[in-house]
């Protein structure tokens, strides 16, 4: 198993916008089995906890994109699909464990990136430029 420290935790529902869940501190660890899982705990306030139930909603039981950055805030976020398995309360947090599969997404965040540009009107070596530079800066 490998373990890293969690920097940034980030809830994307499938018909909504995502949400930010501010952290007090969290792990991710890679399982290394044949399963490829993951495991992501992270420690909240009370506050940030209820955003998470409202993302949850009834659905503990679905699955449903986790974008975490891992190590340094400058890293690129790696995307999982994940479960709710269980929260802890505790004296002045809250201990959230999520269970995932990681996921390649850098296609799909590129296709949503270019239909953005698109949408916002860059054309031709424009579009490039606009789209190199997002890219690099992990904007948008």
């Amino acid at each position: 198993m490998k373990t890293f420290k969690l920097v940034s935790l980030q809830l994307i529902p499938e018909d909504g916008e995502p949400e930010n869940i501010e952290i007090v501190d969290g792990l991710i660890i890679n399982k290394e089995n044949e399963a490829s899982t993951w495991l992501i705990e992270a420690l909240m306030n009370d506050e940030q906890y209820e955003l998470v139930k409202e993302q949850l909603n009834g659905k503990e039981d679905s699955s449903f994109i986790v974008s975490c950055i891992i190590t340094k805030k400058d890293n690129t976020p790696a995307f999982f699909e994940a479960f709710f398995e269980n929260a802890r309360v505790m004296e002045d947090y809250v201990s959230v464990l999520f269970i995932g599969k990681l996921r390649n997404r850098r296609r799909e965040m590129a296709e949503l990136l270019l239909d953005d540009l698109v949408d916002e009107g860059f054309t031709g070596a424009e579009l490039k430029s606009a789209f190199r530079d997002s890219l690099r800066s992990g904007s948008r």
